[in-house]
């Protein structure tokens, strides 16, 4: 986890473990990096958390932050894991070593302390990036792991095709900060300043890594021409250079819809929700890939807290969150004029628009609050 970069895996990690300590648990954050830093062990507290930030050894340099260089590095930080870890234990009472997904800078470490200090290991499965890690890390971590948190049922149906115990796996989905994405916290008079400022009638709002957006593209003119004046404001950035910012803004330019979008970048957490308060319509575009089947989108959960009506894409897991004609609308990943027709029903009709919102508020506010979430990893670890 790369501290500079607050993406997902910074969100679930420090949200979920957040709201754990909360429960009265002790929680300290290892964070491995491959990079070389002078100290090459800090402390600090992040968003009220205890963390230790681990560098490779001064005297271990290896050139390269991707590939085998990386994890070359990463392997150059065991000697200081196994020293400062050490130290921990020593000092306090530790139940279980948590690592957030299989991999030479997290699980393996930690499989490293479960053998030596016979400490339970609890494997946190929350995407399928992990297929691009050594394999052997990843099928040995799924065997080694005490309990192992999925996030979906599309990833626990994995684990058991993969021959994995079903006892030891626990759904523990992603959450929302619900007093952070909370409409009454924010003056009307401040969203109304920000919706103005976009110079629109109507605002489609997207949030997140801007892993796909085509099918926002591609169903974009049939909006445009059927709603007067609309506007899609665009939150966020990718660390893949083919699919950043500039990339999407051209491919607009290209078709001719740069007066009806707005690029704004990456956006701090604390300062997305007014946009998403301002919305007419939040929307979602993952493609029908497994990677986006099974992923359990905080976007969406945010919509949902901010009260906003939803268009996504009918794929696996995000069809779960979403019940079509009840909180949003659903469209075939491959059919933009489907998702063109919902988002114009949405637009055309306030009322619709706001009855959904609330259905769907109630449904995410009930269900996804970090705090319920902290509640079942517990139970799961007591288990």
């Amino acid at each position: 986890m790369d501290l500079s970069q607050k993406w997902g895996d910074y969100t679930r990690v420090f949200s979920l473990m957040s709201a754990f300590s909360k429960l009265g648990h002790k929680v300290t954050i290892l964070i491995i990096r491959p990079e070389h830093k002078k100290p090459n062990v800090l402390s600090f507290k992040e968003n009220s958390l205890d963390v230790i930030e681990l560098h490779p050894s001064p005297m271990l340099k290896i050139k390269g932050r991707r590939g085998i260089g990386k994890y070359i590095n990463y392997l150059f930080c065991l000697p200081v894991i196994t020293k400062v870890v050490s130290k921990l234990i020593k000092e306090n009472h530790v139940d279980y070593v948590y690592s957030y997904m299989p991999g030479i800078g997290s699980s393996l470490p930690a499989m490293r302390i479960k053998s030596k200090h016979k400490i339970r290991h609890v494997l946190d499965f929350a995407d399928l990036h992990v297929y691009v890690r050594p394999k052997m890390i990843v099928e040995r971590s799924f065997k080694d792991a005490d309990k192992i948190l999925a996030i979906t049922d599309y990833l626990k149906e994995d684990l058991l095709r993969k021959g994995i115990d079903s006892n030891k796996i626990y759904i523990i989905p992603n959450g929302v900060d619900l007093e952070l994405f909370n409409p009454a916290k924010y003056e009307y008079n401040e969203i109304q300043r920000l919706r103005s400022s976009f110079n629109a009638d109507k605002i489609i709002v997207f949030s997140g890594a801007l892993h796909d957006l085509n099918i926002i593209i591609n169903s974009a003119q049939k909006v445009i021409d059927n709603i007067k004046n609309v506007k899609y404001v665009i939150i966020g950035d990718h660390r893949d250079p083919a699919r950043s910012k500039s990339v999407w803004e051209n491919r607009i330019k290209e078709k001719g819809f740069a007066n009806n979008f707005t690029f704004l970048g990456r956006k701090s957490r604390e300062e997305i929700p007014p946009y998403l308060i301002c919305a007419d319509v939040c929307v979602d575009s993952f493609p029908n890939e497994p990677y986006y089947a099974a992923a359990h989108p905080i976007k969406i959960l945010e919509y949902g807290a901010c009260g906003k009506p939803v268009v996504a894409t009918k794929v696996s897991e995000t069809e779960k969150i979403i019940k079509h004609g009840f909180y949003g609308f659903l469209a075939n990943p491959n059919d933009p004029l489907e998702f063109a027709n919902h988002l114009i029903t949405l637009l055309n009709s306030r009322q619709l628009s706001e009855k959904m919102g609330m259905a769907f508020s109630d449904y995410i506010r009930n269900n996804f609050s970090w705090n319920k979430i902290a509640l079942d990893l517990q139970k799961a670890l007591l288990d």
